[in-house]
């Protein structure tokens, strides 16, 4: 025999009575059903017709597909005990029921009440008496009669006083009750004026197809009824226009067009889901019709752990360099089980596969709460996760993250798309966490803009707290206020609540954890890999050294090369954990267990380098490179540079010695005349015979000269020029002073200030101790030499100078 549905094998069979029934009283006979040819039933939610008896089981016959079933009286009874059968309508001549009977559930208070006063008239005619009161003596036989009757009715009525109805429709109820009330009870005296009425549709077929054309327009986004009423006008109007030539002129004027209102009734009927689902979209009809569902707890903590991001409304400041690093992601792994917070993330670059790896970490591993002292309560949350549920965002559902669940031996279930409150709890948290924490401290952004304009402006979007701060205050909030406070989803009834943590210490004591994996297995799927060679001063990455006497093992191993004899250095491949760049970990590739060395940063570079994030480090370069770029003048380089290359060239070009340096000389003075501009003022010197050889800004700062015949003669200076034929050299430059003027000042500085030079400038060296420069006797003589001590004693150059 094969059954309607499929059976599981775990359960007893829905056609089967107690085995131990069957065992205890082989011998008992179970009662038949009385049941008629052509009863309905609805079995297993299927419409069944009863045919026969066959061989002790009754053989139905199933409207839709005429499929036979055969079960027996007791497999009946006990589906109808467990409401997977029921009789829908009995083959009876009298009494029969308009339409389908309504269910016991369904009946209002009004309908009892109606259903009780026809029970009562109906009661009192079939026993004779009303009740309350005394049974006659003579025997009674009920008569469908009127003489018989109407007393037993009339009697009824001036009890309730009320009309008497007359003893046919009684009869009607009667039937009813005698037939269905067995079955259905109350209900079949229950008066169905929904099933009265003309049933026919106000308009003809042309009518309603238009009407669903019309519709169908009005489901378009955006449409309204005026302009979709236009579409059931035209549409008539091209019915009357197909059919003139098979109609009359007086059966057009039968079709008529369905008015603006009938039209609009027909839109307001359709189904509300179909209504948004083609005027807003199937996204916006799921979210706004569905049903909500309780899912299940798990049955211990870290076995479904849900997790989502969230941009914060807040602006943060670097706490070393003071750089605004902008609004921080925070990534949040929650326990469906205790509802803790098992772990979090906080970065400020888009969330990526590194983040999310920090704050897988964070949740397996337990957390060190010694850097947060205001935080008195424990978080003490570690495992191994079994199911991590995430969200359709690109950042969860990558190939990577896939990877690092199959080596985490750990599923990776969606939820399906934009269904955000399949983690109601994780989305409310989010929520609470703004409102809560985030829009009360200086520096937030405020995430409503009806909200933005009613906040003080002097707070908004101004960042003042840093980041380790708000890490402060995040660790405080999801310890002392999250996981004490009271979670309506927990607890053995839900909506009554339970406490995060208490939960946890209960289920944590009962379902003990697995063995945690190695910290380097982290560092392997989320870490940055790059292959370095190893410097004298250690291993240079992203501007921060690394070094430790470890690496003494790997550069003088054999195999090691150098870029100084080899020409090439060996390149070593080494990782580096984004979230924390205090330390490298490198490959020993001459180990044949592949040892790990872990190379922290240098001394200088260590404060600067531990615990900071790959991110705000590259922050922080970008803007050093930002100031060097400000205050460097690259036109100006680059001229100095063309000067350089024009004056190598030139010297390259005449090879001679004396030419090479006369060349350099002239290039020297030039720069150092463009480095001491000096402005000449005409005036009367204060000593018309003192007179200057050239013009030296620093003259005013020297000795004054011994005579000619007493000290050898000078050599050229290259600050000097030769003067003019027939010219007189300019007078020595005075620096203006206030309130003297230029003729009464003293040419020369008094003793003290020629014997103390300014800064930045070398002591003066009186002549007579200047050294004389002379040839190498090595050197031999030449016109050359002779010309050129003729040019120092013409010129007066001294030594000094050059």
């Amino acid at each position: 025999m094969n059954a309607p549905f499929p059976v599981p094998s775990a359960h007893p069979s829905p056609w089967s009575g107690p085995p131990a029934a069957q065992v205890a009283h082989s011998q008992a006979v179970t009662p038949r059903f009385d049941l008629r040819n052509k009863d309905v039933f609805s079995i297993a939610g299927r419409v069944h017709e009863f045919e026969r008896r066959l061989d002790g089981r009754l053989q139905f016959l199933c409207v839709e597909d005429k499929e036979p079933l055969f079960i027996t009286d007791e497999q009946l009874a006990f589906l109808s005990a467990r409401g997977e059968a029921r009789l829908v309508a009995g083959n009876f001549q009298d009494g029969k029921p308009r339409g389908p009977l309504p269910s016991r559930l369904k009946l209002t208070k009004e309908q009892v009440a109606q259903v009780d006063r026809k029970l009562d008239y109906v009661n009192a005619c079939a026993r004779g008496f009303v009740e309350g009161e005394a049974r006659p003596r003579a025997p009674y036989e009920f008569r469908r009669s009127k003489p018989a009757l109407d007393p037993i009715i009339l009697h009824v009525a001036l009890i309730k006083g009320e009309k008497a109805p007359h003893f046919t429709t009684v009869l009607g109820w009667f039937d009813l009750w005698m037939s269905l009330g067995d079955i259905h009870g109350k209900a079949c005296l229950v008066d169905r004026h929904n099933h009265k009425g003309n049933r026919r549709k106000p308009f003809g077929h042309v009518g309603e197809v238009a009407l669903e054309r019309g519709v169908w327009r009005w489901l378009s986004p955006g449409m309204t009824t005026e302009m979709a009423y236009a579409k059931v006008v035209t549409s008539v109007q091209a019915y009357k226009r197909k059919l003139a030539r098979h109609l009359a002129p007086e059966e057009l004027d039968l079709i008529e067009v369905p008015s603006l209102r009938t039209f609009q009734r027909r839109c307001k009927d359709v189904d509300k889901y179909v209504r948004d689902y083609y005027r807003k979209g199937p996204e916006y009809a799921a979210k706004m019709h569905r049903t909500y569902e309780v899912q299940a707890l798990p049955a211990r903590p870290y076995q479904d752990v849900e997790v989502d991001h969230c941009t914060l409304d807040i602006l943060l400041v670097d706490d070393d360099s003071d750089l605004v690093l902008g609004r921080p992601d925070l990534i949040i792994f929650r326990c469906r089980k205790t509802g803790m917070i098992v772990g979090a993330s906080l970065g400020f670059e888009a969330p990526s596969f590194a983040s999310f790896i920090a704050g897988l970490r964070h949740a397996i591993y337990p957390k060190d709460m010694s850097a947060f002292p205001a935080v008195r309560m424990p978080w003490p949350c570690y495992g191994r996760i079994e199911n991590l549920w995430v969200d359709n965002a690109l950042h969860f559902i990558g190939k990577d993250i896939e990877a690092a669940a199959r080596e985490l031996k750990m599923n990776k279930p969606r939820f399906k798309p934009k269904c955000p409150w399949l983690k109601g709890a994780l989305e409310r948290f989010f929520g609470y966490l703004n409102t809560g924490l985030v829009h009360v401290l200086p520096g937030t952004t405020l995430s409503n803009t009806v909200e933005r304009r009613e906040h003080d402006s002097e707070t908004l979007d101004r960042a003042k707290i840093r980041q380790s701060e708000f890490l402060s205050l995040l660790m405080f909030f999801i310890c002392d206020v999250h996981n004490v406070h009271k979670s309506k989803g927990l607890g053995l009834l839900r909506g009554i609540g339970d406490i995060p943590l208490r939960v946890w210490n209960e289920e944590a004591a009962r379902h003990p954890s697995g063995p945690l994996p190695p910290a380097e297995l982290f560092v392997a799927l989320c870490g940055e890999w790059e292959d370095r060679t190893i410097q004298n001063d250690g291993i240079v990455w992203g501007h921060i050294k690394y070094e430790c006497p470890e690496l003494l093992s790997l550069i003088t191993n054999p195999g090691h090369r150098s870029a100084r004899e080899d020409g090439a250095g060996t390149r070593y491949r080494c990782a580096r954990d984004p979230a924390d760049l205090g330390r490298i970990y490198v490959v020993d590739p001459y180990d044949r267990d592949g040892r790990i060395i872990t190379v922290p940063a240098t001394r200088a570079h260590r404060a600067y380098a531990e615990g900071r994030h790959r991110h705000v480090h590259d922050l922080a370069v970008a803007n050093a490179r930002r100031m060097v770029q400000g205050a460097f003048d690259f036109d100006a380089l680059m001229r100095a540079l063309d000067l350089l290359g024009d004056a190598a060239a030139a010297a390259r070009a005449k090879p001679e010695r004396k030419a090479v340096h006369r060349g350099l000389a002239r290039f020297l003075d030039a720069q150092r005349k463009a480095r001491f501009r000096s402005e000449v003022r005409t005036g009367t010197p204060a000593h018309p015979a003192t007179t200057a050889g050239h013009l030296d800004p620093l003259a005013i700062a020297r000795r004054p000269k011994p005579a000619a015949s007493a000290l050898p003669a000078p050599p050229p200076s290259p600050r000097s020029e030769p003067p003019a034929a027939g010219h007189e050299r300019p007078l020595p430059l005075v620096p203006p002073q206030d309130g003297v003027p230029s003729d009464a000042r003293p040419a020369s500085p008094p003793p003290q200030a020629l014997e103390e030079p300014g800064p930045g400038m070398p002591p003066a060296v009186p002549a007579a101790e200047a050294p004389i420069a002379a040839a190498p006797a090595s050197e031999p003589a030449d016109d050359l030499d002779d010309e050129l001590a003729a040019l120092k004693a013409a010129k007066n150059w001294r030594t000094d100078d050059e």
